[in-house]
């Protein structure tokens, strides 16, 4: 199994986040109470009362009054069920470990793969083949899971869900076809179009343990550990598997620990904390601090994520129990923002940066498709969350002259495995390049290289096509800005 990809906070100090409104009220329009605000993002907010106040709807939480623009929202309905459980899926955890249940038939007699890519045209004309028989149909199929297949290994998965669809369609009752699918849903955080496909499935194969692993899957990301455990068990006890039960243990451990947390949401987080640790005023600063800084992120990496982050307060025990990171992490975001905050009380400008940091990962995976390479995901982070670059800039210019760095090509992987001062020096690379390019090339640029990632080019093709410079130019150009910003 592939390493999981996660994206860590190395503290010497806390960060900052985003944004939320919480009014007090005066003329106040009463809507009604147990009410249902759909957004016109196709988000629910189930709340106590909601009111309208200006240009504002006001509701009720666990932890107070919170407000968000009339602007966003389609709907007020009467009534409704407390929501379940929500997850936000940077969902780098959720692609790399699907990957590897990710597949589709092992010949590919049909030559759908040509040149390292996928013939479109190909697979268009065996669609239109596939009414003539069965042999014909299943031919069609097998092509375009193995395309689905092709990409979503390349982290394509755009591309993938395209081709994992059309196959449904050419066969709704395929097997295959619905679990490549579903397994592409969950990666592309649609969780309820995974679970679609995985009930069909299921009256394919009753009690089929990759069926009930994805379901399993689904029903983590989008509501929590509880269900999830359910069919990771019955999966289990149909077919031993290594992989999942090391996730169970690891899921079980959450289990226990946020069993008893309380929760609140806005129209962009679920915040969930344990009331014995976090007051509710505390916790409404972090909702606040929350919306107000995901504002900022919306106009710099010019991006509105669809689905709403969790976010996660922890004692520094329950949160190394949990996420098991290196000793020199400070938060984590595993699909899910995680934070210690014991021993404080209130929001804290360290606090803050923490939040807009992990929040900027959240962004970056979306805008991306999980293919942001992570110097530049951390320098992002870094940069965007106000991080003084000063304070080792002296000796990293140093370092440059010297032609002493890690270069930035080496460091598109994962930096969990650093030792302390491995980190630290990835960590001050990565910062420093990306305000190398927005110094020298503007602000506008980062979130087009974003875009050039998602679409499926190499950081090397993105430089190229957006600033005309390789990797090697860009080690020139840092160097030379670090010389003049930080030199003797």
């Amino acid at each position: 199994m592939k390493s999981v990809m996660y994206h860590l906070w190395m503290p010497s100090q806390y960060r900052r986040a985003v944004r939320l409104f919480l009014l007090a009220g005066f003329l106040a329009v009463p809507y009604a109470s147990a009410e249902t605000i759909v957004l016109k993002s196709g988000r629910r907010i189930v709340a106590n009362s909601v009111v309208e106040e200006g240009d504002k709807v006001v509701y009720e939480t666990a932890v107070g009054r919170i407000a968000i623009p009339k602007s966003l929202v389609e709907r007020v309905e009467a009534g409704g069920a407390p929501r379940p459980r929500r997850a936000d899926a940077v969902n780098e955890q959720a692609a790399e470990e699907l990957s590897v249940r990710i597949e589709a038939p092992r010949t590919d007699t049909e030559a759908i793969i040509r040149g390292n890519k996928v013939d479109e045209e190909r697979l268009r004309l065996l669609a239109s083949n596939a009414a003539k028989g069965d042999l014909e149909r299943q031919n069609a199929v097998n092509a375009h899971l193995i395309a689905a297949a092709f990409e979503a290994k390349a982290k394509q998965f755009a591309a993938a869900g395209r081709w994992a669809e059309e196959a449904v369609r050419l066969s709704g009752r395929d097997l295959n076809a619905l679990l490549v699918a579903s397994q592409i849903d969950i990666a592309r955080q649609q969780y309820s179009e995974a679970l679609d496909h995985l009930y069909v499935a299921s009256t394919v194969k009753p009690d089929s343990p990759d069926v009930l692993t994805l379901q399993g899957y689904a029903h983590y990301y989008a509501e929590g550990p509880e269900r999830a455990l359910r069919f990771w068990s019955q999966s289990l006890a149909i077919r031993p598997d290594d992989r999942l039960r090391q996730r169970v243990e690891q899921v079980e451990r959450e289990a226990a620990v946020e069993g008893s947390f309380q929760q609140a949401e806005s129209g962009n987080f679920l915040l969930s904390w344990e009331g014995s640790e976090v007051s509710r005023s505390f916790s409404r600063e972090v909702l606040e601090s929350l919306e107000r800084r995901f504002r900022e992120l919306q106009i710099s990496l010019d991006y509105t994520p669809r689905e709403p982050i969790a976010v996660i307060l922890y004692t520094t025990q329950q949160f190394a129990d949990i996420t098991q990171s290196p000793s020199w992490a400070g938060a984590i975001n595993d699909g899910k923002v995680r934070v210690p905050v014991q021993g404080l009380s209130s929001m804290t400008p360290g606090l803050e940066q923490v939040l807009k940091h992990e929040m900027v990962h959240s962004f970056v995976h979306r805008i991306a498709e999980g293919r942001c390479p992570t110097w530049f995901n951390e320098g992002l982070a870094q940069m965007e969350s106000a991080e003084d670059l000063g304070r080792y800039g002296p000796a990293l210019a140093k370092l440059y002259s010297q032609s002493r760095q890690v270069p930035l090509v080496k460091l598109e992987g994962s930096f969990q495995g650093l030792t302390s001062s491995g980190a630290a020096l990835a960590y001050a690379e990565s910062h420093a390049a990306v305000e190398m390019l927005r110094d020298r090339y503007g602000a506008y640029q980062l979130p087009g290289l974003l875009r050039s990632l998602g679409t499926g080019k190499t950081m090397e093709q993105a430089l190229r096509e957006a600033l005309r410079m390789t990797y090697e130019d860009m080690e020139t150009e840092l160097a030379q800005y670090l010389a003049k910003r930080f030199g003797p």
